[in-house]
């Protein structure tokens, strides 16, 4: 008889905190300013706008997502940014601190190049979630501009929805 209360008990904890797949997915949009980079690029100080899709598992200290920004530089310059990456976080109930590393695709101006990205950030879960990032990226050096510092900081926040 204990067994049979044991793994009833098990199944029903298990059913209760069952969450479907599609509750896992978030699609939604935000924002990114570029900083940290040197003054004479112009880069420095620009907003973007992009989308991100993520994969949310309730309860695990993993997720991960997928997202591209559009930026738009002073002058006739174009640049854009596609990035995948995981996240490690503290799995809480609403508030979830993460470190996340991953790869980034970056273009603009007929050149593409890539590279490491990583950083820090916090997400909070209500009906929907919202986020707040600090990503480091790593580009390639110029090497005709030795002391030129291409290697942005970029603030991003934004708004998901799905996910349970």
């Amino acid at each position: 008889m204990r067994r049979f209360m044991f793994v009833l008990s098990a199944a029903f904890a298990l059913a209760v905190f069952a969450t479907p797949a599609d509750a896992q997915l978030k699609f939604g949009a935000q924002l990114a300013m570029a900083t940290g980079v040197s003054e004479a690029s112009a880069l420095d100080g620009t907003f973007g706008l992009g989308g991100r899709a993520m994969v949310d598992p309730p309860l695990l200290p993993i997720g991960g997502f997928v997202s591209g920004t559009y930026y738009f530089p002073e002058g006739d310059v174009s640049y854009w940014t596609g990035t995948a990456a995981a996240q490690l976080r503290i799995p809480l109930p609403m508030v979830k601190p993460y470190v996340l590393a991953g790869w980034q695709l970056r273009g603009g101006e007929g050149d593409t190049q890539n590279g490491p990205v990583v950083g820090l950030g916090v997400q909070l879960d209500f009906m929907l979630s919202l986020f707040l990032e600090a990503n480091f990226e790593f580009n390639e050096d110029i090497a005709a501009l030795p002391d030129f510092d291409n290697d942005p900081i970029v603030i991003k926040g934004g708004i998901l929805f799905g996910g349970g």
